[in-house]
């Protein structure tokens, strides 16, 4: 699955526009991405850590 594709899963799945759903994802990989280099430990339970 690439980046097209998930946007279009999420948006499907969520109800999003695929614009929202790009926004979303986006959002999501900045936050993780600034808090691993800060060093810091991203835990989603039933999903992985990071």
């Amino acid at each position: 699955m690439n980046k097209t594709e998930l946007v279009a899963a999420i948006a499907d799945q969520a109800e999003l526009s695929k614009k929202d759903a790009e926004k979303a994802l986006k959002a999501f990989t900045d936050v993780v991405a600034e808090e691993l280099k800060k060093g810091e430990k991203i835990q989603l339970v039933g999903f992985g850590t990071f």
